[in-house]
């Protein structure tokens, strides 16, 4: 992957260009707003030259690029950032993380790839910012977002963040809440005797609550939890399934066709294990690649055996043979006396 510099602005601008009908079709999907995306103007970082809606809280997606990472940044002042995503509930959740994988993928040049994302409400954008890149070495590109009654606001890019994880203010984990802030003995550089140089925040003791993801760290899971949530298991996707006779199969020679009682708008089976299928997706362009989207999820198949209680006595006098319960067969407690 090729390094990250503020000289490849064209390159962001044209993943935006290619990649705007995509992004846009998620961003409804999560939030129910119907937009356009649409390049601005970019270049090279300025602190000084900061938009004023980037001093208030907004969504913060982190994109973790090697060892670099780029942020997109949607002010909550554009009135796009619905009040749920502060504290949202299982559903909101899955959809924001699902948002931030598809914006990873389309909104970034075909060189890069996004290892890793997060997404988070955090309370003061432009402090993000400076945590992420204390080198100020960036280049950043504003994206209108173009509302359906003629209104529009305004995303920010920026990259390379150099300390991507500081970008949430949370470098053991993105998804718990952040803590208090920072004393005044590690408070982030002040300009002009202001903790907060742009306003927007308030670092007197104060607590970030409201980041998006709520379960808990992985550090907290107990040693066998975090060993089997680590086991790679295989995943594939199954277009469709038969049998044929081995003799038609003997005969399959380059350019055959195999034909299945499946039409091309079914659903696909997402398959981990070689066995289990755990949910139904439909097939998507992502760019120039080929994606799922995911839009049931399959619980596992619950067996049951019936159990039968025994009272004491209840065998007395019969004889030793194995007695069934349900399908195990098991040897009586009772014994002849």
């Amino acid at each position: 992957m090729p390094e990250l510099n503020y000289t490849l602005l064209d390159n962001f601008i044209e993943a935006v260009k290619a990649g705007a009908e995509e992004a846009a079709s998620a961003f409804a999907r999560t939030f129910d707003i119907n937009i356009t995306l649409e390049p601005k103007e970019g270049g090279q970082f300025n602190v000084e030259a900061l938009p004023p809606s980037l001093n208030d809280k907004g969504l913060a997606l982190l994109l973790q690029l090697g060892d670099q990472g780029a942020a997109v940044l949607i002010p909550s002042a554009t009135g796009l950032v619905p009040d749920w995503c502060a504290a949202p509930d299982v559903t909101g959740t899955s959809k924001l993380s699902t948002f931030a994988q598809e914006w990873a993928m389309n909104l970034i040049p075909e060189d890069f790839f996004a290892d890793d994302f997060k997404i988070a409400v955090i309370q003061s954008l432009s402090q993000g910012v400076l945590r992420a890149m204390p080198e100020l070495d960036a280049g950043f590109l504003e994206i209108a977002l173009n509302k359906e009654d003629g209104t529009s606001g305004s995303a920010y890019m920026f990259w390379p963040l150099t300390e991507p994880a500081k970008l949430l203010d949370e470098p053991k984990s993105t998804f718990d809440e952040i803590p208090d802030a920072p004393s005044m003995g590690n408070a982030p550089p002040s300009f002009g005797g202001q903790a907060d140089p742009f306003g927007g925040a308030n670092f007197g003791g104060t607590n970030f609550a409201g980041t998006v993801m709520q379960h808990h760290r992985l550090e907290d899971l107990p040693g066998y939890a975090r060993s089997v949530l680590k086991v790679k298991v295989p995943v594939a996707t199954i277009l469709a399934r038969g049998k044929k006779p081995i003799k038609t199969i003997l005969e399959l020679g380059v350019g055959s066709i195999i034909q299945f009682d499946k039409s091309c708008d079914d659903m696909l089976e997402i398959e981990v294990g070689q066995s289990i299928v755990v949910a139904l997706a439909e097939a998507v362009k992502v760019g120039d690649k080929f994606g799922f989207r995911i839009s049931t999820l399959r619980l596992p198949e619950e067996r049951f055996r019936r159990v039968e209680v025994r009272r004491e006595g209840e065998y007395h006098g019969k004889s030793d043979s194995p007695q069934i319960i349900g399908k195990a067969p098991i040897k009586s407690f009772d014994k002849k006396r």
